[in-house]
């Protein structure tokens, strides 16, 4: 019997990742990555829904960090649990409320692999598709932002756009996450419950995803984060993909964007760590639908009390989704798109009470709301960035969560 307390201090056989998604059910929190997979189940508590907004991103984030804290010591003073665990999901802007919560009951398991059960497949159809903005009007903000740069403005900016869907009906919960895990098992696949937020199906509101990109990972004092950016579409010929993938690792607008990022990253990093290794090029990911330039850094912290929160609060938001200068982006992103990210390019993963954790962007994702879903993607731009190229790269990116909605063929 594999089903723990989350008080429990001995350790137990790790269950078969597709037995840990058997147990899923709708309302709990799960996240699967190469490391492992954690299901939690039954909410002794979370965080407020509606905290007091601190006015800057910094207040918010240090406010944030004392509210989790707060969060896992409620869990072992009031609830028992020896180690408590956090899972959820940071919003983009640390301003806005994060979805955090502590489970009952905590199951381990064993990183997706291949032959684990396949989801079943989703008889769904889209009633309406629209498009937020429209390819024309996101296409023009590139525009907009390439003029920035001609000024000096900015190195870089990411801009996202949405895709609405009302569907005839709600997905399987259980069969699409299935389904995500099987066809990113290299990737991050999440679900973390949006309680209140379906009128139609209640307890049926999540957040899922499967993001090809970890934010941080922090285990005693040892830390890895693997930054992308820069990619290309991949291709069903062989022949053709592998060109692609080669394309890109030679592309010099790819490697000026993912040095920017590599750049930023080490700068928050270095004051953090006691060694720091940075591979001297990055190299090629693949996923299920795009090739991605990478670069995995690893290092040993300076402070064994710095914890995985700490790190991925202090890396958030990198240029990979957000822009440099910093400020000068995010403003330009709130100029520019016209809805607004909510979790999406924010973190989802977990950190427990002794400071480890692992967070994960959150990209190739979608909000569920019974019947109705909302994706996101966004594109890197950089000088020399094309409008309709970053306008088809966001295209490619909808492919991972429509394609486990078995939606790909029918939604443009």
């Amino acid at each position: 019997m594999a089903t723990l307390n989350a008080s429990a201090t001995q350790a137990s056989p790790l269950l078969a990742c597709d037995a840990l998604l058997a147990r899923y059910q709708a309302g709990d929190s799960l996240f699967l990555s190469p490391a492992g997979a954690l299901l939690g189940q039954g909410m002794v508590c979370a965080l407020p829904a509606n905290p007091a907004r601190p006015t800057t991103r910094a207040a918010a984030g240090r406010a944030l960090n004392e509210q989790v804290r707060a969060l896992l010591d409620q869990a072992r003073s009031e609830h028992g649990i020896h180690n408590p665990v956090a899972m959820g999901a940071v919003p983009f802007d640390v301003r806005r409320p994060a979805r955090l919560s502590v489970a009952r009951h905590l199951h381990r398991g064993q990183a997706p692999r291949v032959g684990d059960a396949p989801g079943a497949p989703l008889r769904l159809r889209a009633e309406r598709s629209t498009p937020s903005p429209e390819p024309a009007v996101y296409e023009a903000a590139v525009v907009d932002a390439l003029a920035r740069f001609q000024r000096g403005e900015l190195d870089k900016v990411v801009l996202a756009r949405a895709l609405d869907l009302s569907l005839d009906h709600a997905p399987n919960l259980h069969a699409l996450l299935s389904r995500l895990a099987q066809n990113n098992l290299n990737g991050y696949t999440f679900a973390m419950p949006l309680p209140g937020e379906s009128a139609d199906a209640p307890g049926n509101a999540a957040f899922v995803g499967a993001t090809p990109e970890l934010l941080v990972r922090r285990i005693g004092r040892r830390l890895i984060v693997n930054p992308l950016a820069g990619s290309a579409a991949r291709h069903s010929s062989p022949g053709d993909d592998a060109r692609a993938g080669q394309a890109l690792l030679v592309s010099l607008k790819d490697q000026r964007e993912h040095a920017v990022v590599i750049d930023d990253v080490v700068q928050a990093l270095r004051p953090l760590c006691r060694t720091l290794d940075v591979p001297a090029g990055p190299s090629l990911l693949a996923t299920d639908a795009l090739w991605h330039l990478s670069t995995v850094l690893t290092g040993e912290l300076a402070d064994p009390d710095t914890t995985s929160l700490d790190l991925a609060l202090t890396l958030h938001p990198t240029p990979a989704v957000c822009g440099r200068p910093l400020d000068r982006a995010f403003s330009v992103i709130e100029a520019l798109e016209p809805v607004d990210r909510g979790l999406f390019a924010g973190f989802v993963g977990w950190c427990d009470a002794r400071g480890d954790g692992e967070w994960a962007l959150s990209l190739r994702c979608a909000e569920l709301r019974g019947r109705s879903v909302r994706l996101h993607a966004g594109a890197g731009i950089v000088p020399g960035s094309d409008p309709r190229s970053e306008s088809l790269e966001t295209g490619t990116k909808f492919r991972t969560m429509l394609s486990a909605l078995g939606l790909a063929t029918s939604v443009d």
